[in-house]
């Protein structure tokens, strides 16, 4: 049975959401359930919402491993299945991909009381949902910039860190903080003074591995996919960064999944021509360019504006 069949269960209410086996905690406990079946896996196959305080999280991967349960589309067990390079593709070091060292992503994983994007969101979800939304995306706390900074890790599908957005917001508003400007706002540049082999991802790619078969939506700012997910968690919400960032060198994980994109309004156009020259179908959303104010086209709102 592959791992890949079970992804977490999206949140409805505290009805699915159970105790956790390892702080006892009531409704902070989120299982994983079969993709096809809707069953969940063992008990304690889960992650637990206090991030902080307990942090307990059992992968299906985990579980697999531990009661030594195959692929049957594999001889090896699929925790020790390795990729394999083909020799005539010669590897140069100095081209290879770096990546954030795991200590310094697993230490931004706090602090959240002084974390203003996390305090925004505790004025229009509950503190569960919150909590939801910071496992789901890994959200990183930074003092930079005076503190209360955000930082969107880029995680990939195999969880190797490529790197991290370092934003600042207005507690109150949600609104980013652009001043004082600052010449960088990225963890490898921060860390790496003498030069990163970066390649980034999308924010959020690491929920693919998770989930097979929920359909995808990307947008260009990491703010709106975790608001959209909460308020829409039929979809899979991933984030490219920016504008120019839709592109298909960053898209191409994509390619076999059911993807829908939401531009911010004013940018339609830009994202309709790009997802034409895809190899792969990506279906553009108007609804914004059809339903907004001209106010609204003003500020360049984006869809978790009118979520």
């Amino acid at each position: 049975m592959s791992q890949y069949r079970y992804h977490l269960e999206p949140y409805r209410s505290k009805a699915n959401r159970y105790t956790c086996p390892a702080c006892k905690s009531p409704h902070q406990f989120t299982r994983y359930i079969d993709s096809e079946t809707g069953e969940y896996l063992a008990d304690n196959v889960g992650i637990c919402n206090r991030l902080t305080s307990c942090g307990y999280h059992y992968s299906p991967k985990d579980y697999f491993r531990d009661n030594k349960i195959f692929n049957p589309n594999q001889h090896t067990p699929i925790s020790k299945r390795l990729p394999v390079i083909s020799p005539e593709k010669k590897i140069h070091k100095e081209n290879l991909p770096q990546f954030i060292p795991l200590e310094i992503f697993q230490k931004s994983l706090s602090n959240y009381e002084n974390n203003n994007l996390i305090q925004y969101l505790k004025t229009i979800f509950d503190e569960e949902t919150v909590f939801y939304l910071i496992n789901i995306y890994k959200i990183g706390t930074s003092n930079h910039f005076g503190g209360g900074t955000t930082i969107f890790w880029q995680i990939d599908t195999a969880g190797k860190i490529r790197t991290g957005k370092l934003i600042k917001y207005d507690p109150k508003t949600g609104k980013r903080i652009k001043k004082p400007f600052v010449a960088t706002n990225w963890v490898h540049a921060l860390k790496y003074k003498k030069g990163y082999n970066l390649s980034q991802c999308l924010f959020g790619e690491h929920l693919l591995s998770e989930d097979l078969i929920s359909p995808v939506a990307i947008v260009e700012s990491e703010k709106t996919a975790i608001i959209a997910l909460a308020k829409m968690p039929e979809y899979l919400w991933l984030a490219t960064g920016s504008l120019n960032e839709f592109k298909s060198s960053k898209l191409e994980i994509l390619k076999n999944r059911r993807v829908f994109a939401f531009p911010d309004l004013g940018t339609f156009d830009i994202w309709k021509k790009k997802a034409s020259e895809m190899s792969f179908y990506i279906k553009v959303s108007d609804y914004l360019e059809k339903n907004a104010t001209e106010e609204q086209r003003k500020q360049g709102l984006d869809i978790a504006d009118f979520l």
